[in-house]
């Protein structure tokens, strides 16, 4: 992919997410989250700095007011990082959001190919 097509793919992804909520290459997490939760979603957002890849977290999608873990906008998916999250939750997250979902364990190891 040349630069011109990253950065119209980079645009359209953060077109999807409120402009208050645009906080780009940054992690934040709510009060509510685990830190098993808050751990794994540090160790993406640093894989995901290291190799200069954009990418949203907490990110709230203009259209549903539905948040998300990460947004990862030069591959156009979703990271959701789950510890006690039931089937039924995941299965109507991957229906609902405007982009793929890859879904993570919070209780496994970080590797790169949880993401990849």
């Amino acid at each position: 992919m040349n630069k011109k097509e990253l950065l119209l793919r980079r645009n359209q992804v953060k077109h999807l997410i409120r402009i208050s909520n645009r906080h780009r290459n940054a992690l934040f997490w709510s009060s509510g989250e685990t830190d098993e939760h808050i751990d794994m979603k540090l160790s993406i957002c640093k894989y995901l700095k290291k190799y200069k890849l954009e990418f949203y977290s907490e990110a709230i999608f203009e259209e549903t007011g539905d948040i998300a873990d990460i947004v990862v906008a030069d591959w156009k998916i979703i990271i959701e990082v789950f510890d006690s999250e039931s089937k039924e939750s995941m299965i109507k997250k991957q229906n609902k959001y405007p982009l793929d979902v890859i879904f993570v364990d919070a209780k496994k190891p970080f590797d790169e190919k949880l993401i990849l």
